[in-house]
């Protein structure tokens, strides 16, 4: 098998990454087939996929065409046998929970082609962690974005020990074939090259909150200011979903029970999971949106030069 080989993705979980990672395989020429639970979620996914293209249209990265092209690509179903058939990849997005994801991999492994490639796009969990319920641990790897795909156009590439090395070449090729620049991770590392920098700020952050240090905005316009960064931590957060960051913080926590203030940040996060304020995809988070205060006039005063001739 080549990476020219790849014409039908299989996305199993339709959630915000999905959606990235699904219209992007479709972008450059892919059938992409999304499997979720039940159609209102599958329905709502490819609401959002065409807003996300229509953005790009806006933007000028992509033309109408193009984003009607992928639209005539992208299928939706509940049924796992008929999201399996004839599938050359897979890319798995559902929760970062270790027993759903070996749920969902064991289920899916009983209709699966023997030569499809096994991918999981986690972000803070390794590949061998459940590589067995794959159904062929040597055909599975991490493969995991960034957000929003098509502009932060990295993807890590991290096979677990037993992958097979020419899997892991197909998908680092396959990445430049969809727009990707690969970052090769030699061996399994917890929280792969960019998350091992910015889980670290993220905390840092976190920590500050809890213990009534700074306000979330104060905190921000400090990132802002001085990293010269159009959000901060909390905004970053937001554009994540607050519920992706309560369950990365608990897998930290249930690995490390020494995770600094950890029962504190989790109180945090669940308080606004419960209160269904889970960032920019509700409307709310630690900002409003659509328009959050940190992108209004105002919220940090740059210096620019006035007297440049």
């Amino acid at each position: 098998m080549q990476a020219s080989d790849i014409k039908k993705v299989l996305i199993i979980g339709s959630g915000t990454m999905g959606r990235h990672i699904g219209l992007q395989n479709a972008l450059y020429g892919c059938d992409v087939v999304f499997y979720d639970i039940n159609e209102e979620i599958l329905q709502k996914a490819l609401t959002h996929i065409g807003k996300i293209a229509a953005g790009l249209v806006r933007g000028g990265y992509i033309t109408e065409e193009m984003a009607q092209a992928a639209r005539a690509r992208i299928s939706m179903t509940t049924d796992m046998a008929a999201a399996a058939a004839d599938v050359n990849l897979v890319s798995e997005s559902v929760p970062e929970n270790i027993e759903l994801k070996k749920k969902v991999w064991g289920e899916f492994s009983k209709y699966l082609p023997k030569d499809a490639i096994l991918t999981t796009n986690t972000s803070t969990l390794l590949p061998s962690m459940f590589a067995e319920s794959s159904g062929d641990p040597a055909r599975f790897l991490a493969w995991h974005f960034a957000m929003p795909v098509f502009l932060l156009n990295i993807v890590d590439v991290m096979p677990h020990p037993g992958t097979d090395p020419a899997i892991t070449e197909i998908m680092i090729e396959h990445s430049r074939r969809v727009g990707q620049t690969p970052i090769y991770i030699a061996k399994e590392w917890p929280k792969y090259v960019y998350n091992e920098m910015f889980v670290s700020l993220l905390a840092a952050a976190q920590r500050l909150v809890v213990n009534d240090v700074a306000s979330v905005e104060d905190i921000d316009r400090a990132w802002m200011v001085i990293m010269e960064m159009p959000r901060g931590p909390f905004g970053i957060m937001d554009n994540v979903g607050l519920d992706t960051c309560l369950a990365v913080t608990k897998e930290a926590v249930a690995a490390d029970p020494n995770y600094p203030y950890g029962k504190e940040i989790i109180a945090m996060f669940q308080a606004k999971v419960d209160a269904n304020e889970r960032g920019r995809k509700t409307g709310k988070g630690f900002y409003t949106y659509p328009n959050p205060t940190y992108e209004q006039p105002g919220f940090v005063d740059r210096v620019y030069p006035k007297y440049k001739k």
